[in-house]
This record gives structure tokens, sequence and C-alpha cells, in this order.
């Protein structure tokens, strides 16, 4: 099975529509050349922020993205700042349910496709107090989406990573990217992985132990949210794998947007320019 991952498309009203432009049109792109079974939207699909007072505009807009999808089968999850505008995500879901060919099944919900199982959580917005910045993925979650699994191996998609990436990560002189500069963290010496690590992580501050309940029932994790990271490895014996903004909407920007079309036989992915 062969799955397209656009992560952190940030469709949105207040930017220049020249960036508009270049996302919708990457997206176009996206849903027409590249050969997939399934597309999974991996949060940040639409800038609530920019919406919190015009309902009628975000739901246009959102459409305006979803419609790119043309009639191909794809999947949705919330990221931070979906919601962040006048709509709840009950209604968010509305809108992208009545499209015939979304899979959405809630805020979390397991798919079983193509003899894959796919699991699909909602790695909330932000912490209610200062003792996170971001929200947690509570461990009755995690064991409801383990019980969903079924005892299969499947492959996680949620938008913010897991704490636990830090435990392979030391300070240091990072990579460097222009025009966002350098990284304050880097993979330990002789910690086996690829890709870039552009920029910190940012997970929540505290760990529910996601990973280690739903690792003995997985072999991928996929995470969006750090717009500039494309690193893969592996922790616990399941494979990470982090995708790059889709869009050029956001901080991101003048990166150019891509996405990963992930094989889950082989657990390789190929990073596709849009």
């Amino acid at each position: 099975m062969k799955i397209m991952i656009l992560a952190d498309v940030h469709q949105r009203m207040l930017v220049n529509s020249l960036r508009h432009r270049r996302t919708i049109k990457g997206l176009k792109k996206a849903f027409s050349k590249i050969d997939f079974d399934l597309a999974v939207f991996l949060g940040d699909l639409i800038h609530g922020p920019d919406y919190r007072d015009d309902k009628v505009r975000f739901e246009n807009d959102l459409r305006e993205a979803l419609d790119t999808t043309a009639c191909k089968p794809f999947a949705f999850v919330f990221g931070n700042h979906d919601d962040e505008c006048a709509m709840t995500k009950s209604e968010i879901l509305d809108i992208i349910g009545s499209y015939p060919n979304s899979v959405t099944d809630g805020e979390n919900y397991v798919l079983h496709m193509n003899g894959e199982a796919l699991a699909f959580i909602d790695s909330g917005s932000y912490y209610p107090s200062d003792e996170s910045c971001y929200d947690v993925v509570k461990p009755e979650v995690s064991n409801w989406i383990k019980q969903q699994i079924n005892g299969e191996k499947a492959i996680a998609f949620q938008h913010i990573i897991i704490p636990d990436i830090y435990g392979v990560l030391e300070k240091g002189k990072g990579e460097r990217k222009l025009p966002h500069g350098r990284c304050d963290y880097r993979f330990r010496d002789g910690f086996e992985h690829s890709g870039h690590l552009y920029e910190s992580p940012c997970p929540p501050d505290i760990n529910t132990g996601e990973l280690q309940i739903l690792a003995p029932n997985l072999k991928g994790m996929v995470f969006g949210h750090d717009h500039t990271n494309d690193f893969e490895c592996y922790l616990e014996g399941v494979k990470i794998i982090q995708c790059q903004a889709s869009g050029v909407n956001c901080y991101e920007y003048p990166q150019r947007p891509t996405v990963k079309l992930l094989d889950t036989e082989t657990m390789t992915t190929r990073k596709i320019r849009i």
C-alpha cells in the first residue's frame, strides 16, 4: 500500500495571495501526479487562528483545500491549529465527512485498509496548565487505539511528535537551514538516522507513555508539526517518520513544499517536491 502524507498545509486567510496560490497549486499537483492508495492530511490543514470570527470563510477555505483531493481517498487527523477558530472539531469533521472520498472516522480512529492497520491519533492543541505547552495523548486514548489495532502491526499518524525523541538527541551545534538559523540540538553520535534535524522538535513536555503502550503493536509512527524537519529513525523498534510542511503559508517559507510517499510493505519513504 502506498500512502501520500501531507503535513502542515496551513491553508489560511491572512497570507499573501502568491503563497496561497502556490500552496493550492502544490496540492493539486500532488493529487493529480502522484500514484497512491490513500492520502493523509497530518494536521494543521487549515490555520484556525485566522478564522476566529468567520465560520463562512473558514468553511470556504477548508473546502478549497479539500477540493484538491479530486475524489481520491483521504484521511484527516487534527493538528494543534485546525480548531483554533469559530468552529468546533465536530463541525470541522462534518465538513470533512461531506466528501464521499473521505475515510476519516472521528478524532481518534483505526482503519483497516489493503491489509494494513492505520491508526489516527489526535495529539491535541495546548495543555491546560504551564506544565507543558502542547497537549498530551492520554493513556486511555493510547490503550483504546491499541485495542482497535487488535494485535496487528499498525502505522500511527499524529501531528505532534512524541517526547521520546529527545532521548536520542543532545544539545550542541546542529544543522543549519537558511534563513531559519541553526538547530540547538543534534542526534547523538553514532545514532542511526536519515534526513535532517533543522529545528528543535516541539513535543509536549509531559511523557504519558504513548510509545511504550503502543510500540508492541506498531511498525511506524508518522509526524508533522515541525515544518522543516524530515528525519527518520527507530525508537523502541518503531520507525519514526518526520514530515516537512506541504505548504508555504507559514514559517517554513521559502522552503519548497513536499509530501512523503510511504510504502507500507517496506516502510520506506520517498520525499517528493510539489
